[in-house]
């Protein structure tokens, strides 16, 4: 996260390796910049993402950051090694 933005929608369909071996995240359309303190983002409410791979807070309504971006990570981590979502 050197860039302010959590993704909010991190799955295995929007993560790209390339020929060189470089990982891309595509399809921010649902991205969302910090606010200036960095540990929340400025809107809460409505749950936006895919939600095999949401954090609880963020499939709840709540509050979402890099952290939620992480335990997306984990989960596509996850199906990646297992071939299926934790839950």
């Amino acid at each position: 996260h050197a860039v302010p933005i959590v993704h909010r929608d991190l799955k295995p369909r929007n993560v790209m390796v390339r020929p060189d071996g470089t990982v891309t995240v595509l399809d921010l359309g649902v991205a969302s910049v910090l606010d200036t303190d960095t540990t929340r983002l400025t809107h809460t409410g409505s749950p936006i993402g895919s939600p095999a791979y949401m954090a609880p807070e963020q499939a709840m309504g709540g509050a979402v950051g890099p952290y939620t971006d992480l335990y997306a990570l984990g989960v596509l981590l996850h199906e990646l090694l297992s071939g299926d979502v934790p839950f």
